[in-house]
């Protein structure tokens, strides 16, 4: 290994042996899943303006979260070891408290709202995610133990959009239709990602990623929305009918074919970007309010010339570069990993051990 990657590793607190652990492919994968989302973003508030960039807004939401779920339930597969729940407590609830609070302040300010209310359970724009992947991270405790577990957790996905009730509270709804990507995920093997390399795939893949985008057509650019979304139960949806969870099904095996089609693309081998793909949280966190601060400010109610929508991609390509980039990690990491509880845990630690050691003292010297 090159002097120059070594120091670069000592200056981003990366160890040589995590470096050689870690498979560039799923880096790779996660950065640029996670550009994808911020381009969904982007072009989400203009989607109106244009029947393509609907389609185009519908078709990434169909696979850019399911893809970055199973990955993030790929990677979660030592679930089982002592202090996990602790270790997802500090890197995922907390921070998930620490932005649903900032972002409740901010935007109250930011939209000039007439009232503010704090609801911790309520995510805010794009916190959904957070709170959901605590809670799958915690169901694996349970599911992995059930006979025939992503069977279960697809007649949950399904079953969900009949209950009028479940909705944005607690990200509910979201929590249990995504919950078989993640599920899915934590099941797979890094042999089952290795046909995705082969030149055959990538021709499979092409095939289906065209299928797939006329096939959605047969819906309306907004039913289509509401289905990929996943936030929706049938009923708000225009939905009666008891066989509609069939739909949710097919969107499903949509949703799984698009997503290994496009990780078919996906480098194999190190690049540029590679080792972006460890900071991915800090895009996602960050990128939510920084796009409607600029819609909000920045950029005019209405876009009128062509070259204002081709530059939406390059905005979210130099955005997504800048959160993940050594600066914004290094001013934010407290609070995007959690590591703001050290500064309040670790003098009760100490404190404790101190305890533990006197009264150790105390008891020696009396024996």
């Amino acid at each position: 290994m090159s002097l120059c990657l070594y120091n670069k590793c000592q200056r981003e607190g990366v160890t040589i042996k995590n470096l050689q652990q870690r498979d560039p492919y799923f880096d790779n994968a996660r950065f640029i899943l996670v550009v994808l989302v911020v381009f969904g973003h982007f072009i989400s508030p203009v989607r109106n303006d244009h029947e393509l960039i609907y389609q185009m807004n519908n078709f990434l939401s169909l696979f850019r979260m399911p893809a970055l779920i199973l990955l993030t339930g790929f990677l979660a597969k030592g679930f089982y070891k002592e202090g996990y729940i602790e270790k997802i407590t500090k890197k995922i609830f907390i921070p998930y408290i620490i932005f649903q609070v900032i972002y409740t302040y901010y935007y109250y300010h930011l939209y000039d709202r007439a009232s503010l209310t704090l609801d911790l359970f309520s995510p805010q724009y794009t916190l959904w995610f957070l709170l959901s992947l605590f809670i799958w991270n915690l169901l694996l405790f349970i599911f992995t133990k059930m006979k025939y577990p992503l069977i279960i957790a697809v007649a949950l996905g399904v079953g969900v959009g009949f209950i009028d009730s479940a909705g944005h509270y607690f990200s509910i709804h979201r929590t249990f239709v995504f919950f078989p990507f993640f599920l899915l995920g934590y099941y797979l093997k890094k042999e089952h990602f290795r046909f995705l390399y082969h030149w055959q795939a990538k021709v499979v893949a092409t095939v289906i990623l065209i299928a797939v985008w006329f096939a959605i057509d047969v819906f309306s650019l907004s039913e289509a929305r509401s289905w990929v979304l996943g936030m929706s139960n049938y009923e708000s949806m225009g939905y009666e009918q008891w066989y509609v969870g069939g739909v949710r099904v097919m969107f499903y095996l949509l949703s799984i074919c698009v997503a290994f089609s496009f990780l078919a693309f996906i480098p194999k081998n190190r690049t540029f970007f590679t080792h972006l793909g460890t900071r991915t949280a800090y895009v996602y966190l960050l990128h939510g309010a920084l796009i409607r601060t600029l819609y909000e400010v920045f950029f005019p109610e209405q876009f009128t010339a062509i070259w204002q929508y081709l530059m939406i991609p390059l905005y979210a390509l130099i955005m997504s570069f800048l959160l993940a980039s050594l600066p914004v990690k290094t001013v934010t990491k407290p609070f995007v990993e959690g590591k703001i509880t050290d500064f309040i845990t670790e003098p009760i630690k100490g404190l404790i051990n101190m305890g533990k050691r006197q009264w150790k003292y105390l008891v020696q010297s009396k024996m």
